[in-house]
């Protein structure tokens, strides 16, 4: 009886996990944890849409790696609680996750790609400004004090796919 009570509880855990992750929150985290490196992680996020759907500017359809589009996230590795939709404390570690998807929506998880990862905003320290990686799917992290506007943009130098996401510390 307990093990049916945890086994319950636990799939209910994930099935919250599950909608928190597909409603595109930016705390959920489905490449795991990142150190603050640059680490390699997969995530196939799920949509009840039968066709898949891209978004940025899409990569080159005869593009020798097949990228077609890039998802960007925003997170904060130490659980940092937003002050409000994209909008974090400011001397908070944020991190971006990104992976690459095929035409039909199969996530890249190689490292077919020529990956610039910019970042842009108040007081940027020079080598956090410019990331680059072969790999198609992975996570970075920056330690930001300065309050104000960012944005992070990920394109592949290989399809030409690119895509960027904004936020804020305050």
């Amino acid at each position: 009886m307990k093990r049916t009570y945890l086994t319950s509880i636990t799939a209910a855990m994930l099935a919250a996990s599950a909608i928190t992750v597909a409603a595109g929150s930016s705390s959920a985290d489905p490449f795991g944890s990142a150190s603050g490196s640059l680490d390699s992680g997969s995530a196939a996020l799920g949509s009840s849409s039968k066709k898949p759907q891209h978004y940025g500017k899409l990569g080159r359809p005869d593009a020798p790696n097949g990228v077609k589009s890039i998802n960007v996230w925003v997170y904060t590795p130490n659980k940092t609680p937003e002050i409000s939709p994209s909008v974090y404390p400011r001397n908070t570690r944020i991190g971006v996750k990104w992976n690459s998807t095929i035409d039909a929506g199969n996530v890249i998880d190689g490292n077919e790609c020529k990956m610039s990862v910019v970042l842009s905003g108040p007081k940027i320290p020079k080598k956090a400004a410019v990331t680059k990686t072969a790999d198609c799917t992975a996570v970075k992290s920056y330690q930001l004090k300065t309050a104000g506007d960012y944005k992070i943009t990920v394109t592949d130098g290989v399809s030409g796919a690119s895509n960027s996401i904004k936020f804020t510390l305050q």
